[in-house]
């Protein structure tokens, strides 16, 4: 028996990250601070990629990587120990963080943005890495443990 996919499914496997995508977007590189080693209040948190993965996606990425870990709605962001992962694989510092959009407009919407803001904040005042640039050609790889079985229009 042969699975039949829908259109539907097919059309939302980038936006889901089911299928690697390519395009022009924005890297965003931010790291701990300097004297994170004396402060731990000056080193990257979960929640600090949460906020700029999700700033991202509201200033209108299509797509997001963070160390080339495609993400999802699916994904957890997360703290373990020390470390932070993406649906539990540890990533390392620097944390480069890639997303495919308008290159237009996806910086600058950022950039206004209360994630902008907060992440202008940690580099203000903690002296957190935070360095952002528009990429003429981003390669962001599928998520490998995502499968998209159905898809179907939200209703009001």
């Amino acid at each position: 028996m042969v699975a039949c996919r829908s259109r539907a499914v097919d059309a939302l496997d980038p936006n889901v990250g089911n299928v690697a995508v390519a395009g022009p977007g924005v890297l965003i590189v931010v790291d701990d601070s300097p004297s994170a080693m004396a402060d731990a209040r000056d080193r990257v948190l979960d929640i600090d990629l949460q906020v700029l993965a999700n700033g991202l996606w509201e200033a209108g990425a299509e797509a997001i990587s963070i160390n080339g870990h495609r993400l999802s709605n699916l994904t957890a962001i997360r703290s373990a120990g020390d470390a932070i992962t993406v649906d539990y694989r540890s990533l390392t510092r620097p944390y480069r963080v890639e997303a495919i959009g308008d290159p237009r407009t996806l910086q600058a919407r950022f950039v206004e943005s209360s994630a902008g803001a907060w992440w202008n904040d940690l580099a203000q005042n903690r002296q957190m890495r935070y360095e952002i640039s528009d990429v003429k050609q981003l390669d962001l790889a599928a998520d490998p443990g995502i499968v998209l079985r159905h898809a179907g229009r939200a209703t009001s």
